[in-house]
């Protein structure tokens, strides 16, 4: 009987070595199902298709005057051209001759079309737009043109060189 014990208990030992050898491994395959059915969750989309959020705009603000620089200049149009794109957008002065404007970011030019007998005698430069920024410094004056003619003939003028028929 002494090796019906030796053998159940040198059988005991194989099994009990074999399951633990192999219970590391159950136990690996089971975290890695489990990491594997964690990162694979239904329902969640792998890119976000969501709404955005807003883009923030920036502000351009001015005036448009008249000659003295003081009156101001009700119902023009100011045209807004973006630099890198040529889009136009424009806006129409109110009654204080203000105008406001809001813009995505980027470099814009401002036009005040003119109209007969007008000239611009200030005008901005390019505005270069930041996200959320206001540009308040712009300011258009219009004069009007006179037109002046010349005292006497112009064959007279003394330009160094003499009359051109004498």
């Amino acid at each position: 009987m002494m090796n019906f014990a030796v053998g159940r208990a040198l059988a005991e030992t194989v099994i009990v070595t074999a399951l633990r050898a192999c219970a590391w491994r159950y136990w690996v395959a089971a975290f890695l199902v489990v990491l594997a059915a964690a990162g694979c969750r239904r329902g969640v989309p792998v890119v976000d298709v969501g709404p955005k959020p807003p883009v923030a705009l920036g502000t351009i603000t001015g005036i448009v005057r008249g000659p003295e620089g003081t009156s101001a200049v009700v119902g023009r149009s100011v045209e807004v051209v973006n630099v890198a794109t040529g889009e136009k957008q424009s806006v129409t002065t109110g009654e204080n001759g203000g105008f406001t404007i809001k813009l995505p970011a980027g470099k814009y030019r401002l036009d005040l079309p003119l109209r007969d007998g007008e000239t611009i005698v200030k005008r901005p430069g390019i505005v270069d737009l930041g996200r959320g920024d206001i540009d308040s410094h712009i300011e258009f004056v219009v004069a009007s043109v006179r037109l002046t003619r010349p005292h006497g003939p112009g064959y007279r003028m003394n330009n160094g060189l003499g009359s051109p028929i004498a």
